[in-house]
């Protein structure tokens, strides 16, 4: 074992005067900072080759407020869907009147979900600061707590070298820089760790708030009640050597059925905000539009393009999720990161489609990187892990800029764009 893996340092506090900071928020917020640093420099760079937006040869681009020709870092962290959430942080939520120009434009607006918006729009008003300062203050906080959340959770159970490689390969992951502009990432990925920590700290009460709260922000919460249903059925079984209280069982039975049918609470919420206006085609972002019309995102699409045989082959993924779930690989994750490493991505292939927005989308599949450290004994640092984990770390943060620029970016000679 000496001769493979490395002791970690028995003493890792930071003192900063009289404040002792533990490794388990310093490292993780210090690779968030210089992660967030290296994107702001591409970003920056990459601004430089925007073309002016509203723009003609991209009439399908939504634009709230225009902007000019490299428009430099803060006009382009508002690509895309910032320009949506520009809108609702401005002006809110709100039935257009009979006559009003954009009417639908006001009602589009529905598809996107209030936490993030709301937020941004609050600090917005307190302090008189543009939406593209305010939403990355919003998301740096967000995403450096996220991170801390993460650290503490996967180190709880695999160590701290995990722990760490699991942050660093989530802030170098190809879409991070994401974290840092007008998207909901950051605050997603905060309440998916918030809920997964909670659960195996057995605070369901708690759970069933952040479930709630990351409802209104993304429509992830369905595998989280699996997540729930794993955690219960072990509690069970290891029932005479730690009871479980009724208190608990009625705290992962509401927890567990809140996370099932919260993804349709935005959709009830809008339903009802747009009640007889309903055939001006607002869009209430429920993921079960595309059930009810018979689409299974990544199944479809490949049963449309090469038959069976691509609709096997994804079975095959599924099963291998599975399988590497209950794996000596993973058996050292603890059971809430192992199976959201597995339901996650399970849930991304049924209810997304085949896009480049899936990147975005594996943001919050942050147990895939544990795939290259494994279960290391806690305590130890495995030297060919690291330095794999380091390879792809430098490959990642390279592709990063190649994602910026086609991606982020709306270029003259784009042709049909990247969805970011």
């Amino acid at each position: 074992m000496a001769a493979k893996a490395a002791q970690t340092p028995a003493s890792t506090t930071l003192h900063l005067g009289r404040v002792a900071i533990p490794l388990s928020i310093w490292l993780p917020l210090t690779i968030f900072a210089v992660t967030r640093l290296y994107g702001l420099v591409i970003i920056a760079l990459a601004a430089r080759h925007q073309v002016a937006l509203p723009s003609p040869d991209h009439p399908g681009i939504y634009q709230f407020t225009a902007h000019p020709d490299s428009p430099g870092y803060l006009g382009l962290i508002t690509n895309w869907d910032g320009q949506w959430y520009e809108r609702i942080a401005t002006l809110g939520y709100h039935l257009p009147g009979p006559g009003d120009v954009g009417a639908g434009d006001a009602l589009r607006a529905f598809a996107f979900l209030p936490v993030f918006p709301t937020v941004v729009g609050a600090m917005m008003a307190v302090t008189g600061l543009s939406f593209g300062v305010c939403a990355t203050a919003v998301n740096l906080v967000a995403g450096g707590a996220a991170m801390v959340l993460m650290f503490a959770l996967v180190e709880r159970t695999t160590g701290r070298f995990a722990a760490g490689a699991a942050v660093l390969l989530s802030c170098s992951f190809v879409a991070a820089p994401l974290f840092q502009a007008t998207y909901s990432e950051s605050i997603s990925l905060l309440l998916v760790c918030t809920v997964l920590l909670l659960v195996a700290r057995r605070r369901y009460g708690w759970a069933v708030v952040a479930v709630v709260l990351l409802s209104l922000t993304r429509l992830v919460t369905p595998p989280l009640a699996i997540v729930v249903l794993v955690h219960a059925v072990l509690r069970y079984r290891d029932r005479a050597k730690d009871p479980i209280r009724p208190s608990e069982v009625v705290g992962m039975t509401v927890l567990s059925l809140v996370s099932a049918s919260s993804v349709s609470l935005w959709s009830t919420i809008t339903s009802l905000m747009t009640n007889g206006v309903r055939d001006t085609g607002a869009i209430r972002g429920s993921v079960s539009d595309a059930v009810v019309a018979g689409r299974f995102g990544w199944f479809t699409n490949a049963y449309e393009h090469i038959g069976w045989i691509g609709v096997a082959g994804l079975a095959l993924v599924v099963v291998l999720f599975v399988v590497v779930a209950v794996s000596r690989l993973t058996r050292t994750w603890g059971a809430e990161v192992r199976t959201w490493f597995a339901i996650y991505p399970v849930f991304l292939l049924f209810v997304a489609g085949v896009h480049t927005g899936m990147l975005r989308y594996l943001l919050l599949a942050f147990p895939l990187g544990l795939l290259l450290v494994g279960s290391p004994a806690p305590g130890t640092i495995p030297r060919k892990r690291a330095a794999l984990v380091g390879a792809v770390v430098v490959i990642s943060l390279g592709l990063q800029f190649f994602w910026v620029n086609h991606a982020l970016v709306v270029t003259q000679l784009a042709g049909k764009p990247w969805l970011p």
